[in-house]
């Protein structure tokens, strides 16, 4: 396992205080060999797809996993190997199933069968929430649904919102188009993140996502109120 404290990279966890951000299974085999084989790709981002975020996902998934007898294993590496596709190009990414030869490699390195990179390959596949490429894909596992809940939390709450500005920043979105001729950060909140919720598959993401979806609808309401002047 590489040393996370010599990365030279913003986006690569080096937590000086606390806790590691994955959790306190983050060093159990074989998530170190995924991590290892997955901070090539995801350690330049900026734009809220980078390790920091894998490792939150691979901790929710974890304690879903725990909570409901899914496969700890299958969701922590599907966690870590999720958003390889969102770095993908110089666009916003490709299609997950494009990636999947990539996350067969890096699983198979790290010493998993073939059976779990099966299973590990259908959670990537299927994590997506909004379908944004046609007909959306249905998660068929257990595992699956761990993966695309854990996913749409890091999308809300308080890091929700600060992702939500880096990848706009990123991708040159502007923050609020009043007349709506332009995709703008803020109403990313009323196309995908404030329907997240509804979305989610699982009794403990749910109840999670309770507080954070109120953390949203506070933060677009007084965005609101003061682009308009009226706090």
């Amino acid at each position: 396992m590489s040393d996370e404290r010599s990365s030279p990279t913003l986006s690569d966890p080096v937590p000086t205080t606390g806790a590691h951000p994955g959790g306190p299974r983050h060093d159990e085999s074989p998530f170190p060999a995924v991590a290892d084989g997955v901070r090539t790709h995801l350690a330049p981002d900026s734009s809220g797809h980078d390790m920091h975020h894998v490792w939150r996902v691979f901790r929710l998934g974890q304690q879903f996993a725990t909570e409901l007898d899914g496969d700890r294993e299958v969701v922590g590496c599907a966690a870590l190997t999720h958003d390889i596709h969102r770095v993908q190009g110089s666009g916003t990414g490709c299609d997950p199933v494009e990636i999947l030869p990539t996350i067969a490699a890096i699983l198979g390195d790290a010493g998993l069968s073939e059976e779990k990179i099966s299973s590990v390959q259908h959670c990537v596949a299927v994590h997506d929430a909004l379908a944004f490429r046609g007909e959306e894909p249905q998660p068929e596992t257990l595992e699956a649904k761990i993966l695309r809940d854990a996913d749409n939390l890091d999308a809300m709450g308080a890091v929700g919102i600060a992702r939500t500005f880096a990848f706009g920043g990123v991708h040159g979105t502007p923050l609020f188009d009043p007349d709506g001729d332009e995709y703008s950060q803020l109403y990313h909140f009323e196309d995908k993140l404030l329907r997240l919720r509804e979305e989610l598959h699982t009794e403990p993401a749910r109840e999670l996502a309770a507080q954070r979806e109120a953390f949203l609808e506070t933060f677009f309401e007084q965005f609101l109120a003061e682009w308009h002047g009226e706090a």
